[in-house]
């Protein structure tokens, strides 16, 4: 279905106050493009948006809802703000349509209130509502709907859970969510990362700032003057393209639009998704340093089977465990310490543990569920032997002490010693990690050391989201930006990398460090790449398995690909 030569017929009030045909500006057509293919490839539309400022996305939304009015008979449309001065604004662009209607001497207005536009020929309709009202359309069923500013509604869960319900899967329905951010947790960011996920039926469209013509010193009048030194922002956004012009425009923007705030500005004028939700507080995690360790894999999920003679690995859909890197078949190499963040029952928040590899600091696995910390234990305990009977660190406040309890009785050999920074000990008999206000400060501490140095690799997706919100809170912690968010995986993996570097480094076949290698990492920089090379991989790689686990061949055969083995 064509929805261009529908919307190219009607009337709009530019900025400039003048009446024109519509004339979709380069926001406008690709919504429109992604709008006619959901309709040629589904039958109909399901789109959420995050946009800059002033881009038309609501005239191009309403142009389409008030075309597909007359399209079909019996089509009932409509437009939700935010709040009330809003929503009128929405029907006054349907009415000033209607008003300026190129057949509109074909059909006959039926009614034309403050909140409603009906028709008599097609009895189809559109009425304009407030998110305030929880009950908003629910008393009948809805053929197309606007949700405008969606991160704005005071209770959006509510009021979709609602509206969901009203609008058919049938062909010709529509569904358009658009907003700009309103920081994280919220209804619309979960909707769009889920979107961006390919975890729902909405097809995610972002609009930063820098394309649109309009954002750029010359238009708005700013005499030519030389940017100078440029910021971090400023040099990322000139790789990506953004001219001087732009540029230009931003800073005039960040001082006159943005009251010189630069989260604002990120907020309201993004260049990216993820510059564009911005946490209540300070992120702990730079995003751009984030964003260069992070190397999105699927993986493979799946669980480890033991029996009296192995542990093998699963593969399974709906596994708790997922695989980014096999155990490497020489020790040697495949050097791996495991982290876990036990929970206290098996409901509420997850227990987590992170596999990295001790020497590049790779995260290898991820293992995330719902379960007790004895059984956790048991998980632990299968998860190491599995990775080269790794270096094994719990914590061990809360429940982490039936953990490691589990996990002594169990005699696992190598267990973390744990050592204070603050005392020139080199030895402690007390086992796993224990996190304190002090000590946490210390695993942070390492995990943003590794994350701004380039030393990390993270692969995870879960991982990647909730250090992207993790953030110093008012009191001066750290935690999540929203309380309704988890912060296992983040724990685990700060765990990981602090008993990493605080452990003596993995024996082995001797390795030359480069000159320019990190001593505050001592393992980080290796040039591996010709190192391993020499390294002969064996043609028949046997499992390295743990105490009391009897030598087994690994199912190596029935790995499907792409997880790629260790190098």
């Amino acid at each position: 279905m064509l929805l261009e030569p529908l919307v190219s017929n009607l009337t709009i009030l530019d900025k400039n106050f003048t009446l024109r045909k519509l004339t979709p500006n380069w926001a406008q057509r690709e919504f429109l493009q992604a709008a006619e293919q959901q309709m040629r490839d589904m039958g109909r539309i399901r789109i959420i948006v995050l946009k800059a400022r002033q881009l038309g996305i609501s005239t191009i939304a309403e142009a389409i809802l008030f075309s597909l009015c007359f399209a079909f008979e019996d089509y009932r449309a409509m437009a939700i703000a935010h709040e009330v001065p809003a929503s009128q604004n929405l029907l006054a662009m349907a009415q000033r349509y209607w008003d300026n209607y190129t057949f509109k001497r074909l059909y006959t207005t039926k009614y034309a209130g403050k909140n409603h536009l009906a028709w008599t020929e097609t009895r189809s309709s559109i009425h304009v509502a407030t998110a305030g009202n929880k009950a908003v359309g629910r008393s009948s069923t809805v053929s197309g709907c606007h949700a405008s500013e969606v991160a704005f509604w005071p209770d959006p869960e509510i009021a979709m859970l609602g509206l969901r319900q009203t609008i058919p899967q049938s062909f010709g329905t529509a569904l358009i969510l658009e907003s700009t951010a309103n920081g994280m947790g919220n209804y619309f960011h979960t909707m769009w990362e889920e979107a961006e996920a390919g975890q729902s039926e909405f097809k995610p469209l972002f609009f930063p700032w820098h394309r649109h013509p309009e954002y750029k010193a010359s238009v708005i009048g700013l005499p030519y003057n030389a940017l100078g030194r440029l910021d971090e922002d400023e040099r990322a956004l000139q790789l990506m393209g953004v001219s001087d012009d732009r540029l230009g425009w931003r800073r005039w923007a960040i001082k006159n639009l943005a009251l010189n705030d630069i989260m604002k500005f990120r907020q309201e004028y993004p260049s990216t998704p993820a510059e564009a939700f911005v946490s209540s507080g300070t992120n702990v995690f730079p995003l751009v340093a984030l964003n260069a360790v992070y190397e999105p894999e699927a993986g493979i999920k799946g669980q480890l089977v033991t029996d009296a003679r192995s542990v093998t690995f699963q593969p399974r859909d709906d596994g708790p465990l997922t695989i980014y890197r096999r155990p490497h078949p020489d020790p040697n190499v495949g050097s791996y310490l495991v982290a876990g963040d036990p929970t206290r029952t098996t409901q509420g928040d997850f227990a987590c543990a992170q596999v990295i590899n001790r020497r590049t600091f790779e995260q290898v696995a991820e293992w995330r569920g719902r379960v007790d910390p004895v059984t956790f234990a048991d998980v632990l305990f299968d998860l190491a032997s599995f990775y080269n009977t790794a270096l094994l660190s719990t914590e061990i406040e809360g429940p982490g002490y039936s953990t490691i309890g589990a996990l002594m009785a169990k005699n696992y050999p190598r267990l973390y010693l744990r050592q204070r920074p603050d005392t020139i000990s080199l030895q402690s008999n007390q086992y796993g990690w224990s996190t304190t206000m002090q000590t946490k400060h210390q695993m942070i501490g390492w995990m943003l050391r590794a994350i701004i140095e380039g030393s990390a690799r993270f692969h995870s997706a879960q991982l990647f989201k909730e250090s992207r919100i993790y953030v110093t809170l008012p009191g001066g912690g750290y935690g999540p930006a929203d309380v309704k968010f988890h912060d296992d995986t983040v724990m685990a993996m700060a765990q990981a990398i602090t008993c990493n570097v605080t452990e003596a480094p993995p024996v082995s076949a001797p390795l030359i460090l480069p000159e320019s290698a990190s001593m505050a990492f001592p393992q980080q920089d290796f040039t591996e790449q010709s190192i391993l090379a020499k390294i002969p991989t064996p043609a028949n790689p046997k499992f390295i398995p743990g105490p009391s686990i009897p030598p087994a061949d690994p199912p190596w055969a029935d790995w499907p690909e792409p997880i790629p083995p260790e190098l």
